[in-house]
């Protein structure tokens, strides 16, 4: 665990030399003696041990972050997983190294000394399913870390967790359980909290340098939480919510993570988080030549647009002219260019799959937000065809709105209309603007959606597609539109939902695989209550959404169902207005709904996960009727290539021709053309005069 890079780099070994000084102060043996113990030796057996197992993965992940900003690879964001964060506050100015050593010291002494008796297990699970059977075991076993999409960790009793783990193996999913001493992130940490808060109160906490995200929120940390004791104590003992904390690296721009650590276990948690939007980079590999796996990652983390100074691999060289060609003088090496992110371009990331960037404008208070998007780029669009035309989902406008507000640092979608259909043609990206408007005297904010193909004929093309309102107060909240608790309601129905996306399609909506979410149906009155879930294949994307727009549209396939009911077909139904729309969470990818009929075409809803959390609250959803026939006529472009051609057409044959001139005013000459020359007309009409 170094040990080769300390031999070949005098950056990393002074580094680690330093860090290890620091720590010595607070162990009983060396800790450089220790990582780098022969193997089965009694020093080599304590790094197995919490109490020099946190302070060698803190020495070696700044050793190693200190060589990689030596070559030029400074970070623009940091986070960590458990004393991995640690390692990052560090790094971030957070913490001085002599206080740095002292916490982590602590930190690993303390949990080392937690009772025994407990246990980790990981698990093939989302957070969601495993909400209810972590809640009945009444804190025997808690959550520990939520690494990816479906990959926690539970800890806890060890009886408790060993049979978790056999349960959920049972089902057919994935269930270890980790070769650790003790249940770390759980309950059985609460006996040490008091003396570590202690520790921490003694050192000076500094805000960071570097924007900092935490895995104990899941979001960028503030200088205030970061400076009290109590959260660095909460740290040890909350879940580790890593999957979060990438997602939100993600949203703040970060397209290159490296990961400073003796082996790579975080690159692939972060590459299951983000799938291939992201290039995951570990600086080490177990089992593998240190110094030559260094140079490979910061090359790696280069190609895909991380900073490098290759100058810092030969102190004292100076550029040479490369030999010229002997027969030709035609250059041929591309153009260095910078990478194709937002920030290289002089904007902010707006860090969402539907817009790329966001811009203040200079001198007013507007905001204004673009993207670019097709059934290429976002496949799942094409599985929702209304009336025989892929359309833009409405849920994903109502996305769109929710991404301005929280930009505009709003939480609601006070209004919402949609004035025209955005039609997706194959192959054809579309580009979106979201344009918000100036806060209003109540703090309300106008925003309006254009879109136009990107192939458009003329460039000024742009459709407004949707407009309405951000922010606004939320009403208050109504108990006749919650979910109830208990699950599903006992006067409740349910309905059969065999072919229910055969009958949609009869109606005119043709849902495609990633739109029939819909997989439980009851009905009590005028309220139905449903279940709805996003394909498996969705999951990675879901948390990069506020709600997945495809998600978001199973929840209304109840309302168009209700709709249908007992009317003649006078259209497809499509929603038109939305008012007092609210997310509560964001990255769902199953939800409970309550519909409730507000009236003539008119629905409330409320959307909570299935751990009974609120997701979405909607005040008032309006549907209006549209043809077919509309639709269709909305597909056919403008700026679709029409010319202008001409028809020969044959020339009739020759006749005779009669011609003859009227003369005298009097009847015409019987003929097929006549020629009247005024000047040698006369009339006997005393009134008539000449100019």
């Amino acid at each position: 665990m170094g040990r080769e890079l300390y031999a070949a780099s005098e950056v990393f070994a002074a580094a680690l030399d330093e860090v290890c000084a620091a720590l010595d102060a607070h162990l009983e043996h060396p800790l450089r003696d220790v990582v780098f113990a022969a193997e089965d030796s009694h020093l080599a057996e304590l790094l197995h041990r919490t109490a020099y197992t946190q302070p060698a993965l803190f020495a070696v992940g700044t050793a190693l972050s200190r060589l990689a900003e030596h070559h030029g690879l400074v970070p623009d964001l940091l986070a960590g997983h458990s004393i991995g964060e640690v390692t990052a506050a560090h790094l971030a100015g957070v913490l001085t190294l002599p206080d740095a050593a002292r916490l982590v010291a602590a930190r690993g002494r303390l949990m080392q000394s937690a009772r025994d008796g407990g246990a980790m297990a990981a698990i093939e699970a989302e957070e969601s399913e495993l909400a209810a059977e972590l809640a009945a075991l009444d804190g025997r076993v808690a959550l520990a870390a939520v690494n990816g999409p479906a990959a926690v960790v539970v800890s806890g009793d060890g009886d408790a967790v060993r049979e978790l783990a056999d349960r959920w193996r049972e089902k057919g999913r994935r269930a270890r359980v980790l070769q650790v001493s003790h249940a770390f992130h759980s309950p059985h940490m609460d006996d040490v909290l008091d003396e570590f808060r202690s520790v921490v109160g003694e050192l000076t906490i500094h805000a960071p340098r570097i924007p900092l995200v935490s895995t104990v929120t899941g979001d960028l940390a503030t200088a205030e939480e970061l400076t009290l004791p109590g959260y660095w104590a909460e740290q040890i003992r909350r879940p580790v919510r890593f999957l979060d904390a990438v997602r939100t690296l993600a949203r703040q721009g970060a397209t290159v993570f490296v990961e400073a650590g003796p082996d790579p276990v975080l690159s692939a948690l972060t590459r299951s988080a983000l799938g291939d939007t992201a290039t995951a980079v570990p600086l080490l590999r177990a089992g593998h030549p240190e110094p030559e796996t260094f140079t490979g990652a910061l090359s790696r983390a280069w190609a895909h647009g991380a900073p490098l100074d290759g100058a810092s691999f030969h102190p004292g060289g100076r550029p040479a002219d490369l030999p010229t060609y002997p027969f030709q003088r035609s250059r041929f090496w591309l153009a260095p260019e910078a990478p194709a992110n937002a920030r290289a371009q002089g904007l902010d990331p707006a860090g969402h799959p539907l817009l790329h960037t966001v811009v203040d404008l200079a001198g007013r208070e507007d905001l204004l937000l673009t993207g670019r998007f097709s059934t290429d780029s976002h496949p799942w669009l094409a599985d929702h065809a209304i009336g025989g035309t892929v359309l833009a989902p409405a849920t994903a406008f109502l996305e769109l709105a929710l991404a301005a507000a929280g930009h505009a640092g709003l939480d609601r979608v006070g209004e919402l209309t949609l004035q025209a259909p955005l039609v997706l043609t194959e192959h054809t990206p579309v580009r979106v603007q979201v344009a918000v408007g100036a806060p209003e005297p109540s703090g309300e904010r106008p925003f309006t959606v254009h879109a136009r193909p990107e192939n458009a004929a003329d460039p000024a093309q742009w459709t407004r597609h949707a407009s309405g309102v951000l922010g606004g107060a939320p009403a208050a909240p109504d108990a006749e539109t919650a979910v109830p608790a208990a699950w599903p309601p006992a006067d409740a129905t349910a309905e059969p939902l065999d072919a229910v996306y055969d009958r949609l399609s009869d109606l005119g909506y043709a849902y495609g695989p990633a739109f029939q979410g819909l997989t439980a149906l009851w009905r009590a009155g005028d309220d139905v209550y449903a279940e709805v879930a996003l394909p498996e294949d969705q999951h990675a994307a879901a948390g990069r959404f506020g709600l997945h727009p495809a998600l978001f549209d199973a929840l209304l396939h109840p309302v168009v169902l209700h709709a249908a009911e007992g009317r003649e077909a006078d259209g497809i139904r499509l929603p038109f207005a939305w008012t007092g729309t609210r997310l509560h969470a964001t990255g769902a990818t199953a939800l409970r709904v309550r519909v409730t009929a507000t009236g003539a075409d008119g629905y409330a809803l409320t959307a909570v996960d299935p751990a009974g959390r609120p997701v979405l609250s909607l005040e008032a959803l309006s549907l209006r009727p549209i043809t077919a026939d509309r639709l269709a006529s909305a597909a056919r472009r403008p700026d679709t290539p029409y010319d202008v051609v001409w028809t020969p057409i044959a020339a009739p044959p020759p006749a005779d021709v009669r011609i003859a001139e009227a003369t005298d005013g009097g009847e015409l000459p019987q003929a097929d053309i006549v020629l009247v020359r005024p000047d040698r007309l006369t009339t006997t009409d005393p009134r008539a005069t000449t100019d």
